[in-house]
């Protein structure tokens, strides 16, 4: 709906400026106005359009999550966990809290978000 209405507003202030610009050809004092008025509408319309692309992509990111699996060379401990900047495959992470074997990152996959009460 807010995206019909931003392009809505941005067609109507291209045709005040189109309107502006041929009315100031025949003298008419109202063409400054509605060149002015044409202008702040396309400005508008365009920072609402960039505002919700924004928002758009913000929601995309949080709609999946990040998990990296981390698992012991020796006893194949494994442990699954959010994703953390930093983390690489086959990334050493010290010693195992079961047999104190070599902890490594195995995997980093993403799955999306689940969504209760769908």
């Amino acid at each position: 709906m807010a995206l019909m209405f931003s392009l809505a507003i941005l067609a109507y202030s291209a045709w005040l400026i189109y309107g502006a610009a041929s009315s100031y050809d025949e003298g008419k004092a109202e063409s400054l106005y509605n060149l002015a008025l044409g202008v702040m509408g396309v400005l508008l319309a365009v920072s609402s359009l960039t505002t919700m692309r924004r928002r758009i992509q913000a929601v995309r990111a949080q709609s999946i999550r990040t998990l990296t699996v981390e698992l012991c060379e020796k006893c194949g401990f494994k442990s699954v966990r959010e994703f953390k900047v930093g983390d690489y495959v086959h990334k050493r992470l010290g010693p195992c809290r079961q047999c104190n074997g070599d902890l490594l990152i195995d995997m980093i996959y993403s799955e999306p978000l689940r969504r209760e009460g769908f």
